[in-house]
């Protein structure tokens, strides 16, 4: 899966009802595209590539691993314990992720 493909799925599949009490920045380490951040700003989704100074948690993975929890279809804790999933920062908000993105509109 290619950037562009990822940011595709991830704007389709989040759920900004899911999203309206939260603000939070999400930054993904994915070993096999860019390094990417999400800004949820109470229902609103913003995508940028690169680095954020501030993330309120980190995810490192790679794209599979991460469509995998976000479609259900991986345990977060299994991932975790295995290796496959590495947070740093707030885990709770790592933990929103199958409910912020776990719908798909394509």
């Amino acid at each position: 899966m290619d950037d562009d493909q990822l940011i595709t799925k991830l704007h389709n599949r989040f759920n900004a009802e899911a999203a309206k009490d939260l603000a939070a920045v999400y930054q993904f380490d994915l070993s096999d595209v860019d390094d990417y951040y999400l800004t949820i700003d109470h229902g609103a989704l913003e995508i940028q590539p690169g680095r954020h100074p501030q993330p309120s948690v980190t995810i490192a993975s790679d794209t599979a691993t991460l469509m995998s929890l976000v479609k259900k279809e991986l345990n977060a804790m299994q991932a975790l314990l295995s290796g496959r999933v590495k947070v740093n920062g707030d885990i709770g908000l790592a933990s929103r992720l199958p409910k912020l993105f776990g719908r798909s509109r394509a």
